[in-house]
């Protein structure tokens, strides 16, 4: 049975929080999602790493086939693909966004293995992920959480290894700087061989640069669609061959067309724009996905 999206705007919510100013080379954001309603289906554009903690509720992720059930608190690597996912509720999920970097200091495994897959966090981070989650479930204001996530993140931190900053600086500013990203710039840039630069990427950021080029000029395209009069037709600029270029390109990042994308968007895709108006120092990257 297909699985309606809520007639009400009030049934789904999506609040994005700025992390403490000592997290935010290795988080994004903080954020949390309800869904009040026995069952709901949408769609999540393309993203960086993710760990969320699941406080009510059940969900699954349709990764490339079957249902994939969320552990508690589950790890879900950079996606490169729009996924759907389905919800058991009412449900209630705090998450915490990761930069490239804080996954290359935090996880430390090659992105490229965790790529559009889910894993369970508390098996690779330990118990203190369980303590976080039952101290989350305990109270009742997401500011509350906000300073657990901000606790936790600091003791992972402390444990870290050092993050690859100057690969990503270099990184991040390549794929938010220019609309069509070269290759060959981004390997000028960093003075290393090509060969070390998408070794290096596959490692950080979850693919060679050439895919990361696409996910981030349509995910770009797609900010500026959602947030400006800008017709869907002209957010490309002349990153793409031709339309229908742009077109299969950008359904495979957001799950929408340009056209749907603009005209009637998901309630879970117009809510993820609302994370371009967090104010503290947010990664130019994270603003862009």
């Amino acid at each position: 049975m297909r699985i309606r999206p809520p007639k009400a705007a009030t049934s789904i919510g999506l609040r994005y929080f700025e992390p403490a100013a000592d997290l935010r080379a290795l988080v994004s954001s903080y954020y949390v999602f309800r869904a009040d309603m026995p069952r709901f289906a949408d769609v999540m554009r393309a993203d960086i790493g993710q760990l969320r903690f699941l406080l009510r509720g059940q969900g699954s992720y349709f990764l490339g086939g079957d249902p994939v059930p969320s552990p508690e608190v589950c790890l879900l690597g950079p996606s490169f693909a729009a996924t759907r996912f389905e919800v058991a509720g009412p449900l209630l999920v705090f998450g915490i966004g990761l930069h490239p970097a804080g996954w290359a200091a935090l996880v430390r495994d090659d992105a490229s293995l965790h790529a559009d897959r889910v894993s369970c966090a508390i098996e690779r981070f330990g118990s203190m992920l369980a303590d976080a989650l039952d101290a989350m479930r305990a109270v009742h204001d997401a500011r509350t959480m906000v300073g657990i996530a901000d606790v936790v993140m600091r003791a992972l931190k402390s444990r870290a290894t050092e993050p690859p900053t100057n690969f990503t600086r270099v990184t991040d500013a390549w794929l938010t700087g220019a609309t069509d990203p070269s290759v060959d710039a981004l390997v000028a840039e960093l003075g290393i061989s090509a060969r070390q630069v998408e070794r290096l990427a596959k490692r950080i950021y979850g693919a060679p640069p050439k895919l990361l080029a696409r996910k981030y000029r349509c995910l770009r395209a797609a900010s500026l669609i959602g947030t400006s009069a800008v017709h869907w037709s002209d957010a490309a600029g002349d990153a793409f061959f031709d339309q229908s270029h742009f077109i299969r390109d950008f359904k495979r990042f957001t799950g929408l067309t340009p056209s749907q994308f603009q005209r009637d968007p998901p309630p879970v895709t117009r809510l993820t724009l609302q994370r371009r108006e967090l104010s503290g120092e947010i990664a130019s990257l994270a603003r862009v996905s």
